[in-house]
């Protein structure tokens, strides 16, 4: 792939690039605003000689993007530097937010080849920070923690006199792979094969709302058939960013039993939002706990793809049928079983599977049983290159889906941390509490007591 050479969009940006079809007017949808603050003592100038070398080594940093025919197409540019980086001073807590948000909430113009921002600045605690607002056809979450843990490394570097870190891998060479599998007709036909058994195994989902039954009940009024509801609104698409921290008390027992069994973060939190919506929503949905999140999957397998920057986020439909019977640590290991099985078939494009989905069940156009997306963050006390450090996202203003939800251990704290991007002309701040408190106290019932069932849990909630 020589460079300056115009590329497809891979299937992982096809996904990203699919939500603008949802977003008539406000393309922020499609990127990501983080911060890392860090309580390290730097030198800016240094660290924008840092953020210059990570540029030439992470060369998801050099993608550009152009329309072509009326598809997008990118390409990759040898060399490129940031001459000016602004630096800030914040004085209260009130003030960082505003103003990084202020910037989360400016669209990146990505096709006037600008595919990221930066702010270094100085917190008001006397900590000092770098803030990245990037293109998602550039970098998914995983590939924002890459960036950050090697410009630290390259830091440490530079400021020890030392050689550069090991360089990390071409994010080139990932595209390659993804269109080698798209153009594996066996592969892709084989996928699919396992996801029409997938969705028709339980038959068509339930639709579990954070905000209750009433919107599908009156739908029902006219329509008594009625499942789902249109998931995607192109033109109501205002977003508020609720972060619900977990108490220290709270947390310390959810991650000590994560830490004591080893089971997967995301699963367990998946289960107790979901035991929470089932109790919701039981009036609609006959007392089945019917677990179904679109779940980012960030699909980095190997060693050199968790040193690759870029966009390789797959979204996958994690449903599974739960016996109210199940104890909340049986549950968990079916969930489990479930993402183990769904991951081997990681590859199939989103569009493909969602195309599919509807086929099966007769969806409309902007319809879905599932009104949630959700990521847990993979953070680790040495994310960072062993850095102190603190992670920090901003609200866009704008969402395609309802509700994204991400969570993640902050080990500054040493806490849970859950937060919430939700629409506001369905979801109230009331709805996402209730969802938070909720999942909260399930996970607290069943990781104090693993062995109580499932619906003895959802029986003491809402």
């Amino acid at each position: 792939m020589s460079k300056k050479e115009l590329i497809d969009l891979t299937p992982p940006q096809d996904m990203i690039y699919f939500m603008l079809k949802y977003s008539f007017f406000h393309k922020q949808v499609i990127q990501i605003p983080a911060s890392v603050i860090f309580r390290k003592k730097v030198d800016f100038d240094l660290m924008k000689k840092a953020l210059n070398i990570e540029i030439q080594r992470n060369d998801c940093m050099r993608l550009r993007f152009k329309k072509q025919g009326g598809k997008i197409k990118q390409y990759f540019i040898d060399e490129y530097t940031l001459d000016d980086i602004p630096v800030e001073t914040f004085k209260t807590a009130e003030e960082q937010e505003s103003c990084l948000t202020a910037d989360a909430q400016k669209t990146i113009r990505f096709l006037k080849d600008e595919t990221y921002r930066f702010i270094f600045f100085n917190s008001y605690d006397g900590r000092q920070g770098i803030y990245i607002n990037v293109c998602h056809l550039v970098m998914d979450a995983a590939a924002v923690f890459i960036f950050f843990s090697d410009l630290f490394a390259v830091y440490d570097s530079l400021e020890q006199g030392a050689d550069l870190p090991k360089p990390l891998s071409k994010y080139e060479d990932m595209i390659k792979r993804e269109f080698d599998y798209i153009n594996n007709s066996g592969k892709v036909e084989r996928d699919k094969e396992f996801y029409t058994e997938f969705f028709k195994k339980d038959g068509p989902p339930i639709f579990n709302a954070v905000h209750g039954p009433a919107r599908l009940l009156k739908a029902r009024e006219k329509d008594p058939g009625k499942r789902v509801l249109a998931s995607f609104d192109p033109i109501h698409d205002k977003a508020v960013l609720s972060k619900n921290p977990v108490s220290k008390e709270d947390s310390a027992a959810i991650l000590d039993y994560i830490d004591k069994t080893g089971c997967s973060p995301e699963c367990l939190v998946q289960l107790g939002m979901r035991l929470y919506l089932a109790q919701l929503n039981k009036s609609v949905n006959d007392g089945i706990i019917d677990t179904y999140f679109i779940t980012l999957c960030t699909r980095r397998k190997t060693l050199a793809d968790k040193r690759c920057g870029g966009t390789a986020t797959n979204t996958l439909p994690w449903r599974i049928v739960l016996d109210p019977n199940l104890t909340f640590a049986q549950a968990i290991g079916k969930i489990e079983e479930m993402q183990h099985e769904i991951f081997r078939h990681q590859d199939y494009p989103f569009v493909k599977w969602r195309d599919l989905e509807g086929e099966l069940f007769n969806y409309g156009m902007a319809d879905g049983a599932s009104t949630m997306m959700y990521s847990w963050f993979p953070l680790n006390a040495d994310s960072m290159n062993g850095w102190d450090y603190e992670f920090t996202g901003y609200c866009m203003g704008r969402y395609v889906m309802p509700l994204y939800t991400y969570s993640f251990r902050d080990y500054k704290n040493n806490t849970l941390r859950l937060a919430y991007l939700y629409r506001t002309n369905q979801i109230s701040q009331d709805n996402i509490d209730s969802l938070s408190n909720n999942t909260v106290k399930a996970l607290n019932i069943g990781c104090k007591n693993p062995d109580i069932t499932i619906k003895e849990i959802c029986d003491q909630l809402v």
